[in-house]
């Protein structure tokens, strides 16, 4: 009988907890955000995205910070927003290599935002593996099966 009375006191608790989780990268940085584009094909252009809400007056730059592991150090590109959308398309011909990794940055006249961030609120870059689109498809088709 006190079982059955503890356990929903318990499970209450814990969805409490998770609806207050403290975790920074969630509520940090809520001025800049990027969905990584799953997944990053080999040989394939790709568009790098993010968004603000950061008014384009108070902007002094924004970056991507990128680099393949045929790299030995980022490359800073400066990006031009429209409407608080910033774009680069990468192409792997010009930057080849089987990985990539990268980070966006926006500098205001007070502050430095970058995306994205990791559970200690730290810029932590997006790490992809470039993959063959053919191994991706017949990998997919045979779990579908």
């Amino acid at each position: 009988m006190k079982i059955i009375l503890i356990l929903p006191l318990i499970l209450i608790a814990q969805i409490e907890n998770q609806v207050r989780d403290d975790n920074p990268g969630l509520f940090k940085n809520q001025r800049v955000f990027h969905i990584p584009p799953k997944p990053l094909f080999k040989d394939r252009i790709h568009k790098l995205n993010f968004i603000t809400n950061i008014p384009e007056d108070s902007i002094v730059t924004s970056s991507l910070f990128f680099k393949t592991d045929l790299m030995n150090y980022y490359q800073e590109v400066h990006l031009l927003g429209k409407s608080g959308s910033y774009t680069f398309v990468y192409n792997p011909k010009k930057y080849p290599g089987k990985r990539l990794q990268y980070y966006f940055t926006i500098k205001t006249f007070k502050k430095l935002f970058g995306v994205p961030i990791n559970d200690n609120g730290e810029l932590q870059p997006v790490d992809k593996l470039l993959i063959n689109p053919k191994e991706h498809f017949n990998q997919k088709r045979r779990l579908n099966e």
